[in-house]
C-alpha cells in the first residue's frame, strides 16, 4: 500500500511540474513582441497539454486564458503583413464574446488572488480593443454598410455587456437602417430585456463651447470633463424611461415580420408604460384592425359561393356557416380595435357587420 501511495504522489508531482512548465512556456511566448511560426507551434502544443493537466483554480484560469488568446497571437505573428481581412477574421462574434469573458474572468481572479500578472496589461488591452472595434463599426456606419456595422456593434456589446449597452442600442438602430428586420427583431428582443435598458443610466452634460448637451459612456468620463471645465450642468436619465419607445419599435418590427400575436403583446406592454402616447395607441389600433381584416381575406370568395348556391340549400347553408365562422374568429380583433379607437368609421362599419353576421343585432345597433 505504501508503494502505491508513493507512486501516486510521484505521478502527481510529475503532473504538477509538467503543468508549471507548460505555463512558463505559454507566458514566455505570450509576452513576446514578435511571434514566429515556431512560437505558435510551441504555444499551441503547450496550451493543448495544459487543458488536461490543469487541476488547481489558478492553472485552470490561465489554461483557459492562453487557449482563448491563441488567435490573437496568430494575428500578431503576421505583423505589418496583417490585412484588414485578417483582422475581420478575428472579429467574429463568437470569438469576441469569449475574448471578453476570459479577460473579465482573469481580471477577477487576479483581483481575488492579489497577484497581478496580467491585470494592467489586460485593462489596457480591453480598452484598446473596444476603441478599435468601435472605430471599425463607426467607419462601416459612415460608409452606409449598416448591417456590417450592426454586427460589429453587437459584438462590442457581447465583449463587454456591462459597459457597452449603448452598443447594443446602436446595433438595433443600424439593423433597421439595413432593413434586415429578422436581425432587428433578434437585437431589439435582447435590447428590451437588457440590464442596460431596464436598469442602466445615461449621463449627460452641456458642452460649454457649443452649448450642446452631450452623452457620456460613464459617470467617470463625464466627471472628468466637468472637472476640466469643458462641460457643465450634468444630468442623469434612467434608460428605463425610453423602454416604451424601444417596445414600440419592436412591435412594428414584429408586424413587419408578420408576427402579429407578438406585436399585440408588445403594444400592450408598451402602452402600460406610456398610456398617453398617441403613436402607440394608433399602432396598437392598426395591428388589431389589420389582424381582423386579414382573417376576412377570403370573404368575397365565400360570398360568391353563397350567391352561386342559392338553389342548393345544403351548400348554401354550408357557405353561410363558413362565413359566420370567419367573422366569429375576426370579431375579437375588431372589438379590440374599436375599444382603442371608437371613432374610426371603417372599424365601426365592419364591427356592425360582424355583429349582424354572428347573430348579435343588439350589439350592432349600439354602435353609433
Amino acid at each position: 500500500m505504501k508503494k502505491l501511495l508513493l507512486s501516486a504522489t510521484l505521478l502527481l508531482s510529475v503532473a504538477t511540474f509538467a503543468q508549471k512548465d507548460e505555463l512558463k512556456t505559454l507566458k514566455k511566448i505570450y509576452s513576446k513582441d514578435v511571434i514566429s511560426d515556431k512560437d505558435l507551434q510551441e504555444y499551441k502544443t503547450a496550451s493543448d497539454a495544459l487543458q488536461t493537466l490543469a487541476t488547481e483554480e489558478s492553472d485552470k484560469v490561465y489554461a483557459k486564458f492562453y487557449r482563448t488568446m491563441y488567435p490573437t497571437l496568430v494575428l500578431a505573428s503576421k505583423g505589418n503583413k496583417a490585412t484588414m481581412q485578417d483582422q475581420m477574421g478575428l472579429y467574429k462574434p463568437e470569438f469576441i464574446k469569449e475574448y471578453g469573458e476570459v479577460i473579465n474572468e482573469t481580471l477577477e481572479f487576479e483581483k481575488k488572488s492579489g497577484k497581478k500578472i496580467y491585470t494592467d496589461e489586460l485593462i489596457q488591452e480591453k480598452g484598446d480593443f473596444k476603441k478599435g472595434l468601435s472605430a471599425i463599426a463607426m467607419n462601416l456606419n459612415n460608409t452606409s454598410k449598416f448591417k456590417e456595422a450592426s454586427v460589429l456593434f453587437y459584438s462590442l456589446y457581447t465583449f463587454d455587456s456591462k459597459e457597452e449597452g449603448k452598443s447594443l442600442k446602436n446595433a438595433c438602430i443600424l439593423a433597421v437602417q439595413a432593413e434586415d428586420y429578422k436581425l432587428a427583431q433578434k437585437l431589439y428582443e435582447e435590447y428590451a430585456a437588457s440590464d442596460y435598458l431596464n436598469n442602466g443610466v445615461t449621463f449627460y452634460a452641456i458642452n460649454k463651447a457649443n452649448g450642446n448637451e452631450e452623452e457620456f459612456n460613464s459617470r467617470a468620463d463625464r466627471t472628468h470633463y466637468v472637472s476640466l471645465g469643458s462641460h457643465e450642468k450634468p444630468r442623469d436619465v434612467k434608460n428605463s424611461t425610453k423602454k416604451a419607445d424601444a417596445l414600440k419599435l419592436l412591435a412594428l418590427i414584429y408586424s413587419q415580420n408578420s408576427e402579429l400575436e407578438k406585436a399585440k403583446t408588445t403594444y400592450a406592454e408598451a402602452r402600460k408604460l406610456a398610456p398617453n402616447d398617441e403613436e402607440l395607441k394608433q399602432g396598437e389600433f392598426q395591428i388589431y384592425y389589420n389582424s381582423g381584416y386579414a382573417l376576412l381575406a377570403d370573404e368575397q370568395k365565400i360570398v360568391d359561393e353563397i350567391n352561386n348556391s342559392r338553389s342548393d340549400k345544403k351548400k348554401y347553408d354550408e357557405f353561410m356557416q363558413k362565413r359566420k365562422d370567419m367573422f366569429v374568429k375576426a370579431l375579437p380583433d375588431f372589438e379590440k380595435a374599436y375599444s382603442i379607437n371608437p371613432t374610426d368609421t371603417n372599424t365601426k362599419n365592419i364591427l356592425k357587420t360582424a355583429y349582424e353576421i354572428t347573430g348579435q343585432p343588439e350589439k350592432a345597433k349600439a354602435i353609433n
